[in-house]
């Protein structure tokens, strides 16, 4: 590589994606992907956390170079997508006990949403569902536990992450129900103030080389 270039990068604040430690570190599954990123690709990776709205205020003008994130009718207006990172089913699971299997099953059950976050067309508009919105997945998850909700949807992955966070495990929990499978993607700000075709080459051949060694989907084990 001839040169190296400094790139500004938003991480969402949604562990374990993203997020701080108790002593302010940056820390989760994109922050770890991202070194990697960097270290393929010799590139400075300047991250900074920001709620998942502010992300897409960064791309759209011009602060972050690219983000990490689900591809969305929303993000192809701001970001350009360029490769693949990875991919995570999307579930609505309760407790043991109950168990799920089919759409109607979650019928007259509360279930807990977190804001912002969506998993697939039929249920994100379904007004006939109780849902309760929550602030942070974390939130989510505890009520579950406390028996103050019946379900809770989200990535497997996430689930598993905070059932382990709470002293719990995914053994705790019933039957879930398949929603969608969602990918993230490494995406490009149409305003990326370093967007030379040289460097977005670079970034998508250094993904490649970690899926080439399987880097990626040994960090998103670390997370379950």
């Amino acid at each position: 590589m001839a040169f190296a270039t400094s790139l500004q990068v938003s991480v969402f604040d949604l562990p374990p994606f993203g997020g701080r430690d108790a002593s302010g570190k940056i820390v989760g599954i994109i922050p770890e992907i991202l070194t990697e990123i960097e270290k393929e690709t010799g590139h400075n990776i300047q991250m900074k956390i920001v709620p998942y709205k502010r992300m897409f205020f960064d791309l759209e003008n011009g602060t972050s170079d690219f983000a990490i994130f689900f591809r969305s009718s929303k993000s192809e207006k701001i970001a350009i997508p360029k490769v693949r990172i990875y991919t995570l089913k999307n579930i609505v699971v309760g407790m043991k006990g109950i168990n799920l299997n089919e759409y109607r099953d979650l019928s007259e059950r509360l279930i807990s949403v977190t804001h912002g976050t969506y998993y697939l067309d039929k249920f994100d508009n379904d007004s006939s569902l109780k849902k309760i919105f929550v602030r942070r997945f974390s939130n989510a998850i505890q009520q579950l536990i406390a028996g103050r909700t019946d379900l809770v949807v989200g990535p497997e992955l996430s689930i598993a992450h905070h059932m382990k966070k709470n002293a719990s495990s995914s053994e705790a929990l019933g039957k879930p129900l398949f929603l969608s499978y969602a990918s993230a993607w490494l995406q490009v700000s149409e305003k990326m103030k370093n967007n030379a075709p040289e460097i977005v080459d670079q970034l998508v051949y250094g993904v490649g080389r970690l899926h080439d060694k399987d880097v990626i989907p040994r960090i998103l084990e670390e997370y379950k």
